[in-house]
């Protein structure tokens, strides 16, 4: 959260006697800014981050550097996965649309540029394919 934040709203509370800031977050979903008062020298409220103070010790700055997580338990090594497995994917439709096994309309999107990374034998089979010009009939 910046410094200076964008929005200076106030909050009225105990019947109007205390002001306080409004929370700066905004939902993700509808784009709303929260309601709830900020925390005293904080610009978000508890339910948005604002008793948190981050690691203290030098041990669990380097397991947060180190965990690299974005949202929750998604970590690089699930992203490159779950990259890995879509490369493998497109190339399976590659191979089929080659071999004229498949019909109806192509998955839609770009093809992910590290399918010969994640599966290098279905990249030799789709240049043998595409090569050969091999074709099976469907019965």
């Amino acid at each position: 959260m910046s410094k200076h934040p964008s929005r200076s709203h106030f909050l009225m509370t105990m019947g109007g006697r205390i002001q306080c800031p409004q929370c700066q977050a905004t939902s993700k979903r509808t784009g709303q800014q929260c309601k709830a008062p900020a925390l005293k020298g904080k610009y978000v409220c508890r339910f948005h981050g604002g008793k948190s103070t981050g690691p203290k010790t030098p041990d669990g700055r380097d397991r947060c550097a180190k965990a690299r997580t974005v949202h929750g338990e998604e970590t690089a090594a699930l992203r490159t996965e779950r990259r890995h497995a879509s490369a493998r994917l497109a190339m399976l439709e590659s191979i089929g649309w080659a071999l004229k096994m498949m019909t109806g309309p192509k998955t839609p999107g770009r093809k992910p540029t590290s399918a010969n990374v994640a599966c290098p034998e279905l990249g030799e089979i789709l240049k043998l394919v595409t090569q050969n010009s091999v074709h099976f009939t469907q019965s």
